[in-house]
């Protein structure tokens, strides 16, 4: 509970309270016939009072220091009212009840043995200042509102305590319900999440681990770098140390040793892991297995490597007949630059040399067989004619639907134009 919010539940309850006090001892004044100092006094005591501690506690920088004093000032003061007014025995009984009882909610015995030690006190000042004061009998009228006062104090006091206890119910069930869907994600998640201590040991794992690691590299306590290849140990706990002691975020990709004994490729982040107090106590590490996106990265480099150097031109284009890459042998070839022709319909490149039914008729097969091939006339940029082996093949996607198409051709030299037709043949 925050120091201010101790504040903002004693005051309604004790300014309720002392209002009470005020009508039961104001009766009892009454009925004694007590002179204005009496009744400056009760006014000072039991209506200004409550509002002064509460102004004092809220503006105080620790609030709750102030409020746990102000309870044990409550019954010193009202020990001195006691004794003051005589120790009317009910009087003096909800005085002393309430204020143990204040004091017993937030500081257990130790506070209700305060509390009746400050009675007492309070009590024994106002006899060494004002002497003995004999007691009188109180009124049927006063002592009635005593005892109802007393179990009405009781409990309210009870159903402060009993909406607290709700409220932590609640905050406990909530967190039960946070924790338990922290678990289900980090527990299903594909991703690697792991907490490690300053010293670079674990704290917790997920599942996840488990599946990768062996047992005894993932107890807590066990060396979270254990399994880190050495190369990459030291940047490791240097990033860790870096989100220990800056607060930063930072992300690094390493290499560990599953069970197998296999090499496996990490990308992780690393975030720092705060305690309620705002101290840092360790760092979650969130990492993705990535070994087998970094083997097919390298794939896509040795093909794009080999795309690129082939001595054949290779065009790729859309279904619908849009260029989208070329070779470098492709622009050797055609004199076209890869920017001159990306994005362009593959027809605006065709060599007038062959009719349009030619076109027509190697797609028509293409798209029947699967592929064509055969000698055609193209023409360069600058104009100029060649002969080429040309390749034509339909890329299809998982559903039967042709997606791509790649053409493969190489240069043949100059010749005289003539039997294309004959010169070209089909495949599948």
């Amino acid at each position: 509970m925050s120091a201010l919010r101790i504040a903002q539940i004693n005051y309604p309850i004790r300014t309720g309270a002392f209002g009470y006090c005020f009508l039961v001892i104001g009766i009892l004044l009454l009925e004694r016939q007590a002179g204005a100092t009496a009744w400056w006094l009760l006014v000072a005591q039991f209506l200004v009072y409550p509002q002064l501690v509460y102004l004092i506690a809220s503006r105080a920088r620790h609030s709750s220091q102030v409020e746990r004093a102000a309870l044990l000032a409550d019954a010193a003061l009202l020990g001195a009212w006691s004794a003051g007014l005589g120790f009317p025995i009910w009087v003096t009984y909800g005085l002393f009840c309430s204020t143990a009882l204040n004091n017993a909610v937030y500081r257990g015995w130790k506070g209700a043995l305060a509390s009746m030690a400050f009675f007492g006190l309070g009590a024994f000042a106002l006899l060494q200042t004002m002497g003995h004061v004999p007691q009188a009998p109180t009124s049927d009228v006063v002592t009635a509102l005593c005892l109802f006062g007393s179990a009405l104090y009781t409990i309210a006091v009870g159903l402060v305590l009993h909406w607290q206890i709700r409220a932590l119910e609640a905050a406990r069930t909530e967190l039960r319900a946070s924790e338990e869907r922290y678990r289900l994600i980090a527990e299903n998640a594909g991703d690697l999440i792991g907490m490690v201590d300053r010293e670079g040991r674990w704290i917790y794992t997920s599942p996840s681990y488990g599946r990768l690691l062996p047992q005894d590299n993932v107890q807590v306590g066990a060396d979270a770098l254990g399994r880190v290849i050495e190369e990459d140990r030291l940047r490791v706990r240097e990033a860790i140390q870096r989100v220990i002691h800056g607060g930063e975020t930072c992300s690094l990709r390493m290499r560990i040793s599953d069970a197998g004994g296999g090499v496996r490729r990490l990308d992780s982040m690393l975030h720092a892991a705060r305690g309620a107090d705002g101290q840092i106590k360790g760092v979650v590490i969130v990492s993705r297995d990535v070994t087998e996106a970094h083997a097919r990265e390298q794939q896509l480099e040795v093909a794009a490597h080999a795309f690129e150097h082939m001595a054949e031109a290779i065009m790729i284009t859309s279904a619908d007949g849009r260029i989208l890459t070329v070779n470098r042998a492709f622009t050797e070839i055609t004199g076209y630059a890869a920017a001159d022709v990306i994005g362009q319909p593959e027809a605006n490149f065709r060599s007038a040399m062959q009719p349009g039914e030619f076109y027509d008729q190697l797609y028509t097969e293409v798209i029947r067989t699967g592929r064509w091939s055969g000698v055609t006339w193209a023409r360069r940029a600058d104009g100029t004619l060649y002969r080429e082996w040309r390749s034509v093949s339909a890329v299809r996607d998982a559903d039967g639907g042709i997606s791509h198409f790649i053409a493969l051709f190489h240069d043949l030299g100059g010749a005289r134009p003539g039997a294309l037709y004959g010169a070209a043949r089909t495949g599948s």
